[in-house]
């Protein structure tokens, strides 16, 4: 009886598209037929489920524009379902007409015509490090998000000049579709960390001395201040929306510590984070 309701079954979910004969399923056993069975359940549920779009905001000025192509096509090989890139431009510098053919050539590549997109939302400042412009895009998002959520998922804002590990969406789409609010990991940091400094074997007749000034050191990510990178996480941005989230300070100004101010503000809304124990970006 099993078997027949097997072959029924599957006679159904295969004829309807051509893809199956009612001879092919008669021969094959009973495990067969349910291993097909549950092999077509989980194509159908793979095609229902809703795939994930990743935006990012980044962040460039004048010697960044020739790390652009490495780090947009590193996004597009880290394992996301989607990707779409918004450049801005943060310091009067940049070569635009570089800048403007960098993005024609990434699209031409990847063969889409809107992978990555320039945002002109103003003239860059000289002392706010490039925030004022990079609220604009969270502002521009959010507009996007209002009219149609679909169009981006979650968000993460870089540097131009930054790298990031082909393994990133392996590690982070499984927290993405949990819906977690904020997801961070470890990174690379280019700044001076002298608490990280190893000290010299003590056994003086090692063949080798060690070398460390204290510089492009792994540091194991907090969602605090000083603590993580700017591009160090990635938000969801439906959480960003609810909270009108932005970089600035409560009196409207900006200073080097905005991003760590960020995360300040972001983790203390929430109690659904993740942190990934993988090194996972490289801060240039």
């Amino acid at each position: 009886m099993s078997s027949l309701l097997c072959v029924g079954v599957i006679l159904y979910v295969f004829t309807s598209n051509g893809t199956f004969s009612s001879r092919k399923c008669e021969q094959a056993g009973e495990n067969i037929c349910q291993d097909l069975l549950y092999n077509e359940k989980q194509r159908l549920t793979l095609l229902d489920s809703e795939a994930l779009t990743l935006c990012v905001i980044v962040r460039i000025y004048g010697p960044q524009v020739s790390y652009l192509p490495v780090l947009a096509l590193g996004f597009l090989h880290a394992g996301f379902d989607n990707v779409r890139i918004y450049v801005i431009n943060t310091h009067r510098s940049t070569d635009s007409r570089l800048l403007f053919q960098t993005i024609d050539l990434i699209n031409k590549i990847v063969l889409r015509t809107n992978y990555i997109t320039f945002l002109d939302l103003g003239k860059p400042l000289d002392d706010d490090y490039g925030y004022t412009l990079t609220d604009h895009a969270l502002n521009y998002l959010y507009n996007q998000y209002k009219r149609s959520p679909s169009m981006c998922h979650y968000l993460i804002v870089t540097n131009g000049d930054n790298l990031y590990s082909q393994y990133l969406g392996n590690k982070t789409l499984p927290h993405m579709r949990a819906k977690k609010d904020i997801i961070a990991w470890d990174f690379v940091s280019r700044y001076h960390r002298p608490y990280l400094i190893q000290a010299q074997e003590e056994q003086l007749q090692k063949p080798y001395r060690i070398f460390d000034d204290g510089t492009a050191k792994c540091v194991a990510v907090s969602l605090q201040r000083g603590g993580v990178d700017l591009g160090a996480a990635a938000y969801r941005l439906a959480f960003l929306y609810e909270h009108k989230l932005r970089f600035s300070f409560s009196n409207g100004t900006y200073n080097v510590e905005s991003d760590g101010y960020f995360m300040d503000k972001a983790s203390l809304l929430t109690n659904m984070s993740a942190i990934v124990r993988q090194t996972l970006f490289i801060h240039q």
